[in-house]
């Protein structure tokens, strides 16, 4: 492929990552978005800690997430997925929340979180685009964002839902910078 078509192909890329993040304001319902905000600013009122966790591209998405929270003093952090559930479970306590981001909500590691989480009393809060999968049915609270579709040519690549996750936690950081 030439250097032209390589550029011309770049801003298709750019066109239809951003339509995908126009789109969310319509996409996303409202009351999940401001319950994931009263959930969070519970969390901080009770003195309790935030946790982000997600496996593969979703949890690289997870770590810029609890990077901006703390970028906006909202104390957070990334648990990995790989470190496993007796570690992650040491360190989570009740009244924690667990921000759980999976794509297709029925990732293994995922899923074997979600129990002993609410036996310990952690809110776990599942963002997918898929809420009839294991996280949305399961997560105490459940934010559904997606896309329409990825920008590769095989809609296998995770890049536009990527944008539209890292984006609308964007927005949730900056909603609650403003009004604590």
């Amino acid at each position: 492929m030439e250097c032209k078509t390589c550029f011309d192909r770049a801003k298709i890329v750019w066109q239809m990552e951003s339509r995908s993040i126009e789109k969310l304001a319509k996409a996303i319902d409202p009351i999940s978005f401001n319950g994931v905000i009263d959930d969070i600013r519970e969390c901080l009122r009770r003195k309790c800690r935030i946790y982000i966790t997600g496996k593969g591209t979703s949890g690289a998405a997870g770590q810029k997430v609890a990077h901006t929270f703390c970028s906006v003093d909202i104390p957070a952090s990334f648990i990995s997925i790989g470190v496993g559930i007796s570690a992650t479970m040491g360190l989570l306590q009740k009244g924690d929340i667990l921000i759980i981001i999976s794509k297709g909500g029925n990732t293994e590691e995922v899923v074997k979180l979600i129990k002993p989480c609410t036996a310990k009393g952690v809110k776990v809060i599942g963002v997918t685009s898929n809420p009839a999968s294991q996280l949305g049915l399961k997560s105490d609270t459940m934010l559904k964002v997606s896309v329409e579709r990825e920008v590769d040519e095989k809609n296998s690549l995770a890049t536009a839902s990527t944008i539209a996750m890292i984006a609308t936690f964007d927005a949730i950081a900056v909603a609650l910078q403003e009004s604590l």
